[in-house]
């Protein structure tokens, strides 16, 4: 059955929460849901909808989105739902373009469900006189009649550039990749090929310049193509505190039906029954029906069971879009699913919904939800974990455990071989370690092989050897000793969190070495000394906002300097590497900048894009860390989008970013500038190229708020300029120990200190060598 949540005005999550009620009301086994969304999944409705969904036997599977291949855009961040990454299947509907030129012939492959065209002349779009390569504008008459024209990928949608090419004459398309990704089979308006990689094919083109170039292709057939290729669209993690997406399935051209209405353009022509289309909307379908399979298969599996045998017997043999590297896990989860082997699953992993709300939502808990995947985030020397497998087979399970990880870090899972009766369990503890705190993501596995019937299981494994908010440093003074003599060891331990904390520390040597004295901690033994302490924590500085002149005295557009813009579309948001500026008492070299008119300092995720539920005095939920020119439901869509350059008086340098968007839903061009200093101070202003006024009737903020939201946020419309100035920010405190070594013998030797704090996951280690020496 179907709930129909989404309108002309788009989805709201107060129609699609009551629906997953009524779907659970009326008893469905399996719940579809191929739309965004979900990057607050504590906050969110319809989120927290599917949990109570998932408590009540219902699986839950999701679309990932369809803003890849970036990072960090993956969508449904939820422990307990199915995010779903888009790949190729291994049939495709293509077609063969030909071209000729003096004498010269250029063929390639590209993708097509419609009729043929050609032969005919073949032109680029960006010659003139239409002179736009996106093909963004309705043609005028009679420019491309009779004519295949050539349109690139990007900006506007694909249809509509086949649509305003025909309003011109064209008698067909042929759209290109500027570079390498995926290729669609769309509905469009005249005959089409679509270009997985436009580079040979521009330069042909190129090189014929001034010549005629005739062109033709086929009507588009179902023929064999590469499949388990990631999709570019598909969104992509590291995205909230479990690896997602959870699972990759077909998502390009799909075939599927279509309204004979047409609503848009962009939905092609009218009185077509049926498409080839693609995107997670399109794969978050397949995984539903693989899970109402396995729920026919299995009627006393839970949803957790469903998701962990479709994870965990999934095929990893993915690449990304470039067709040969291999995907990882926050490509493609778990790995394309295999309906057939997931029914074979003999062992599973499940999940309460009340674990899941209860340890879903902190780092430090996350990571021991028993879910068939393992998520650290921040890894600061080892961390442990728990998983339990459960046999829901009628005969014994005899298990190998094998894993995988990157030179210098290791995962370790005890036991390596158990025995498991029907209908029993097993727990496993898995060890993740690095030899350093690179601050690199890495990707491991583990590995479950049952002797016998049965195929193997795998868990993926993601972690960032990085410290956490409590850093941990060591020296030793001297870095050589002879045997006999001594080195001073100074340890640090400083609370960069803005709540106390409690730390336990231990230093050890090695054989190598032997420890004599300490200052500041208690020595427990020849090799070992320790210490504790309680740290107070750290203040920010909180802005406050007030009327007050820009460096250049008002607004200074980007565009006079030669600057392009960033094009940006709806509920976008971009991140630029930057010069170090200072902000609330700390430094930053990165910022978001959100297309609804506020950036985010450090960087944002899809978790800090938020367009209408702007909040009300201090509130902790994404985005924070927030400079708001002018935040509201803003639109890059048919505006210049987002400008990002520095300037200069000789003397002092700042970071501009302008933004030139449409308040939603209008034509109404909003230009403001956010200039930031990069002096070593803080230096932050406002600057409008007019007074702003009302957004149409929707909420708005302007302000700056700090990374614990506290600051200056109010519904005021900006008709000066302003600037912001945040108060002195206070470290956190610290505990520093010496330990004094005496070497014992020559060789190697090595000073290891470990701590443990509340508000850090796992164990931090720092290692420090120490050679001795002969005398």
């Amino acid at each position: 059955m179907e709930y129909k949540v989404c309108g002309v005005d788009g989805c709201f999550g107060s129609d699609s929460a009551a629906a997953v009620g009524q779907a659970v009301m009326d008893g469905v086994d399996v719940i579809n849901f191929s739309i965004s969304g979900g990057t607050d999944p504590f906050t969110d409705p319809v989120e927290l909808a599917f949990l109570d969904a998932y408590g009540a036997g219902v699986f839950v599977s999701t679309s990932a989105g369809n803003s890849g291949p970036g990072a960090s855009t993956a969508n449904h961040l939820s422990p307990w739902v199915t995010s779903v990454a888009a790949s190729t299947q291994t049939r495709e509907f293509a077609t063969t373009l030909e071209l000729t030129a003096e004498g010269e012939t250029f063929t390639v492959d590209g993708a097509s469900i419609t009729a043929g065209a050609g032969p005919l002349p073949v032109v680029m779009s960006s010659a003139e006189p239409y002179g736009d390569a996106l093909c963004q504008e309705p043609a005028a008459p009679g420019t491309f009649t009779g004519v295949i024209v050539a349109c690139e990928r990007g900006v506007n949608a694909r249809v509509d550039k086949g649509y305003n090419v025909l309003q011109g004459g064209a008698a067909g398309m042929i759209l290109y990749n500027p570079t390498l990704q995926d290729n669609e089979t769309d509905s469009h308006w005249l005959p089409t090929v679509h270009l997985a990689d436009g580079t040979d094919f521009v330069a042909f083109m190129t090189a014929h310049a001034g010549e005629t170039i005739m062109g033709s292709f086929a009507a588009g057939e179902a023929r064999d193509g590469q499949g388990d290729v990631m999709a570019a669209f598909s969104s992509r993690g590291p995205a909230g505190l479990t690896i997602k997406p959870d699972l990759t399935a077909p998502g390009v051209q799909i075939l599927a039906g279509d309204t004979p209405v047409m609503e848009t353009i962009t939905s092609g022509p009218a009185n077509e029954y049926f498409q080839a289309i693609a995107g997670t909307s399109m794969s978050s379908p397949h995984v539903a029906g693989a899970g109402a399979l396995l729920m026919a298969a299995h009627p006393d599996w839970t949803p957790g069971q469903v998701r962990s045998a479709l994870m965990t017997t999934a095929t990893t043999g993915v690449v990304k879009e470039d067709l040969t590297t291999p995907a990882d896990p926050f490509d493609m989860g778990s790995g394309r699913i295999d309906v057939g082997a997931a029914a074979a699953a003999v062992l599973t992993l499940d999940e309460t919904e009340e674990r899941f709300f209860d340890l879903g939502g902190s780092e430090l808990t996350a990571i021991d939800l028993n879910i068939p995947s393992i998520n650290a985030p921040t890894m600061p020397g080892s961390v442990t974990t728990t998983r339990t497998v459960t046999n829901h087979t009628s005969t014994i399970q005899k298990i190998d455990v094998t894993t995988t990880a990157p030179e210098g870090t290791s995962i370790t899972v005890t036991p390596a071989k158990f025995n498991v009766l029907p209908g029993a369990s097993q727990t496993l503890t898995v060890t993740i370690a690095a030899a350093e705190a690179t601050g690199e993501q890495q990707f491991g596995s583990i590995l479950l092989t049952p002797k016998g019937r049965g195929g193997a299981l795998h868990l993926p494994v993601a972690f960032v050897p990085t410290q956490g908010a409590i850093s941990l440093s060591q020296s030793c003074d001297p870095a050589s000793i002879a045997v006999g003599g001594l080195t001073e060891c100074t340890v640090e331990a400083v609370n960069n969190t803005f709540d106390e904390q409690a730390v336990d520390l231990t230093t050890t040597v090695n054989q190598p070495l032997l420890l004599r004295a300490a200052a500041g901690a208690v020595l427990t033994g020849p090799r070992s000394a320790t210490a504790q302490a309680t740290l107070a924590g750290a203040a920010l500085g909180v802005p406050d906002v007030a009327p007050g002149a820009s460096p250049a005295g008002g607004y200074l557009a980007l565009s006079l300097f030669g600057i392009a813009p960033t094009v940006v579309g709806d509920e976008d948001i971009v991140n630029f590497s930057v010069p170090a500026f200072e902000f609330a008492g700390q430094t930053w070299n990165t910022l978001g900048v959100d297309s609804n008119g506020y950036l985010v300092v450090g960087g944002g995720t899809s978790e800090d894009n938020n367009c209408c539920n702007l909040p009300a005095g201090r509130d902790p939920a994404p985005p924070n860390n927030v400079l708001a020119p002018f935040w509201t439901d803003l639109d890059g869509t048919g505006a210049p989008g987002i400008y990002a350059g520095t300037l200069t008086d000789g003397v002092n340098t700042w970071l501009v970013i302008e933004h030139q968007v449409n308040v939603w839903g209008t034509t109404d061009l909003r230009s403001f500038q956010t200039w930031i200093g990069v002096n070593g101070v803080e230096d932050i202003s406002f600057t409008y190229a007019a007074p702003q006024l009302d957004p149409a009737g929707q909420d708005f903020l302007v302000g700056a708020e700090n990374a614990l939201g506290q600051g200056d946020m109010e519904a005021v419309l900006p008709s000066v300029d302003l600037r912001v100035t945040s108060t002195d920010a206070t470290p956190g405190g610290s505990l520093v120990y010496t330990v004094t070594a005496e070497g014992l013998r020559a060789g190697a030797g090595l000073v290891t200190t470990s701590m443990t704090a509340g508000g850090v996951p796992g164990t931090t280690v720092v290692r420090t060598p120490v050679e001795v020496t002969r005398r």
